[in-house]
């Protein structure tokens, strides 16, 4: 079975290519903005749709119009119209909110939705030079570290520019292994603050708080830039520096998230994780900060994919009374938040909140998964037993 995955590596362009870079964003986000006022407006006038169709078909005369459009490959001008449309779609689903207009600093990537060479050989408007750089027709090769191979065919590439640097990101499409479920070899995992995750075998690990550790550097720097007359020299360079702290965070949390996911589905066959509303969470403005340096969303997706590539499944759960229900007798024990043990009257059980809520979760996602099959199971005492 085919999967995709995305392959990151840093580019070093020239100044003058980082220029022709920045510049084509900006065609980008300005065709962005254009083809959704023009959906907004087609459907306050007609109550019509506006589809990706109709704003390919204003490109072409929006680059009579505007000859600098030429500039610029076509096929990045063509994509934003696809990302419209996600967007659109996602909006409609209840995943995100209203499409809006974007900033300069919230648009900072381009797709290039075809790579290398077409069957007849000609190249692409992106590709690799003889040398092993990327090339593009326009500007030349471009310097880029290859710090590890890239595995199988090559789908599209993303040009991403993230504070100061630059980025490729490949979309590769690799053969994932097998799917081979053992049930035997399942865990359930808990995420929360205090510890990070808490697996339904009594594991633990703990919440690394980068945001946290970083506040009150992260609160000087930005002191000093409220100080500084906005658009001076100084100014510029402090916005770099409160830039660059906030891209060490992110970059720190990736890491983290990287390395326990991998690590996770490379010894589990079935996880099972809860399948949490934190745009909902985040409303509560105690632990709206905590919750956003978890990345508990961005967790969940890398064991998502991680899951599939790797042969095993991710299971996600509701979380309703995982944390109330008993592991051992199902008996319903109410408690706060504030409460961190879990004591329940019927069975004698005593164990960790989140480590009876690991627990329920597993059972919960094995009763999903084994219940279509016409199987059922159940979970007691840590072990799995077939019925």
């Amino acid at each position: 079975m085919a999967v995709l995955v995305n392959q990151k590596y840093e580019l070093f362009p020239t100044e003058k290519q980082k220029e022709t870079f920045d510049r084509w964003l900006q065609y980008c986000r300005q065709t962005y903005n254009s083809a959704l006022l023009d959906k907004e407006r087609r459907y306050k006038q007609n109550k019509k749709n506006y589809n990706r169709y109709d704003m390919q078909k204003q490109l072409t005369l929006d680059k009579k119009k505007y000859p600098i459009l030429k500039e610029m490959p076509s096929q990045p001008l063509q994509e934003v119209f696809v990302r419209l449309q996600k967007a659109f779609e996602n909006f409609f689903r209840n995943d995100a909110r209203y499409p809006k207009q974007k900033k300069y600093k919230e648009y900072t990537s381009m797709t290039f939705p075809q790579f290398g060479f077409n069957k007849k050989g000609n190249r692409m408007a992106m590709s690799f030079s003889g040398n092993g750089k990327l090339y593009n027709t326009r500007l030349g090769e471009i310097d880029i570290l290859l710090h590890r191979p890239l595995e199988g065919t090559i789908k599209q590439l993303m040009i991403k520019r993230q504070g100061n640097r630059w980025y490729a990101i490949f979309c590769v499409e690799g053969q994932a292994l097998p799917t081979s479920l053992d049930i035997h070899n399942a865990i359930g995992i808990d995420v929360g603050i205090n510890q990070y995750a808490v697996l339904s075998n009594g594991l633990e690990h703990e919440n690394p708080r980068f945001l946290r550790k970083k506040e009150k550097q992260l609160k000087k720097t930005q002191r000093r830039l409220s100080k500084r007359k906005k658009g001076s020299a100084n100014d510029i360079k402090q916005v770099q520096r409160v830039r660059q702290l906030h891209e060490k965070v992110g970059n720190q949390r990736r890491d983290f998230l990287h390395k326990l996911s991998y690590n996770l589905t490379k010894d589990y066959s079935v996880i099972a994780v809860e399948n949490l509303r934190i745009r909902n969470m985040i409303r509560n403005r105690k632990l709206a900060k905590s919750i956003s340096d978890a990345g508990w969303g961005m967790f969940r997706n890398m064991l998502a994919y991680k899951c599939e590539r790797n042969g095993g499944i991710l299971l996600k759960v509701e979380p309703k009374f995982t944390s109330q229900d008993c592991s051992h007798c199902g008996n319903r024990v109410k408690k706060s938040l504030s409460i961190r043990t879990h004591i329940c009257p019927k069975c004698g059980t005593i164990l960790d909140r989140d480590h009876n809520a690991s627990r329920n979760i597993l059972q919960k996602g094995l009763d999903e998964l084994l219940t279509i099959n016409g199987i059922t199971i159940t979970v007691g005492q840590g072990c799995v037993r077939t019925v």
